[in-house]
């Protein structure tokens, strides 16, 4: 029995040990280019989450929570600057600093600070067609990358073709001025199959979707509180469904703007969810199983699914609509295999620690007493949370 209680406690340890601000971990750098007659202009929006504010905070020079003072800006600036590369028909192009905004050091501690810089650059003479290429290497280690081209308002220049790489660092885009941009043989190939640039948006948000799961402690905690109850693989299946389509319901609709709750109402709920859950598996196990459990992780993953929402949306900064609707899918399947990747080896662990007994009698208690200590554990760690949130609130 104490070896299936260590097996149970090491992997609560694991979980627990990404307790992080789980929306606000990378430093999320959105570029959207604009594209004029003569110029292009780029803007970058730069976000820090908390778990990274402290090293860019010292990147910068910055001592103190007060405004950064002007030299450090323009430093810093000129620093992001030589990260980027911009060419068009394959000649580089100088990008020229023409404004920035700051947060104060405090708002990027917690993660609410964004930096604004705009860069400009000439559009070089030739014909109507031009192709675009655009790279960003700043900060790769800690960097979430994102790339829009927005609506130009001169109808005379129209947007083509738009690729990115899986992460978004690299970018191209086929763009005329005065005319239509004429298709080449590699374009119209792409689009006549699977565009690379559709798979490109999936595959990020893919990532980001597995990425979030792996690091919301919120999430983890309360899927493997269901997963402690269950002692058969269909019932596995049955309540991870109820969890996946709440969750891709609401996720849905918080993405397309159509429901939206605010986050210090969502942050108590899934705590709140991950006590009672919890809790019902140690003091009421009977009723842990069955329609009753389906019908709780249904009602709860309506409200984890607006949370899902959040790590999206952080991301999903002036995306078009078709973007927008890949981008869900990929980080919907992400945020599934991210679940899977949990929830599969502790129904596996849990299936070993239990068959150690082979008295049917010792093995019922043995299994229920694992369900206890592991729903205890979890249901203190929802305790704290909820506390913590609470306190947000106030």
């Amino acid at each position: 029995m104490k070896r299936g209680w260590l097996f149970l406690a090491g992997f609560l340890l694991v979980v627990s040990a990404s307790v992080c601000a789980h929306r606000l971990d990378e430093y999320l750098e959105a570029t959207t280019i604009s594209v004029a007659r003569d110029h292009l202009t780029l803007q970058l929006r730069l976000t820090p989450g908390v778990t990274v504010a402290p090293q860019l905070i010292a990147d910068i020079g910055i001592s103190g929570d007060g405004p950064i003072p002007y030299s450090l800006q323009q430093s810093y600036a000129q620093q992001v600057r030589r990260d980027l590369r911009l060419s068009i028909d394959d000649a580089a192009q100088p990008l020229r600093l023409i404004s920035e905004t700051y947060p104060t050091a405090e708002a990027m501690r917690n993660g609410v600070g964004d930096i604004l810089l705009t860069f400009d650059a000439p559009l070089p003479a030739g014909g109507p067609t031009h192709r675009l290429a655009f790279e960003n290497h700043h900060q790769r280690a800690i960097a979430v990358y994102l790339v829009n081209c927005l609506v130009p308002g001169d109808p005379r220049i129209s947007i083509g073709a738009q690729n990115r790489n899986v992460d978004q660092s690299r970018y191209q885009l086929d763009f005329s001025v005065g005319g239509m941009v004429q298709p080449t043989h590699a374009t119209v190939a792409r689009h006549a199959s699977q565009p690379v640039d559709d798979r490109g948006i999936i595959g990020t948000f893919f990532v980001r979707g597995v990425h979030h799961i792996l690091n919301g402690y919120d999430h983890l905690l309360f899927a493997c509180a269901l997963v402690l109850a269950v002692t058969t693989l269909w019932d596995l299946v049955k309540v991870v469904t109820a969890f996946t389509v709440a969750h891709s319901i609401t996720l849905t609709l918080a993405a397309l703007n159509l429901v939206h709750l605010p986050t210090n109402v969502i942050e108590p709920l899934i705590s709140a969810s991950i006590v009672f859950v919890a809790l019902q598996n140690v003091f009421c196990p009977g009723s842990a199983r069955g329609r009753g459990r389906l019908l709780a992780a249904f009602f709860f993953g309506l409200f984890h699914g607006l949370g899902f929402a959040g790590g999206l949306l952080d991301m999903m900064h002036a995306m078009p609509g078709t973007a927008v609707l890949l981008a869900i899918l990929g980080f919907s399947l992400g945020v599934e295999i991210g679940h899977q990747i949990v929830l599969l080896p502790l129904f596996g662990l849990l299936r070993c620690a239990r068959g150690l007994r082979c008295n049917v009698v010792s093995r019922v208690h043995y299994s229920m007493g694992l369900q206890r200590i592991g729903s205890a554990s979890i249901a203190m760690a929802g305790l704290y949370y909820l506390g913590v949130a609470l306190i947000g609130v106030s």
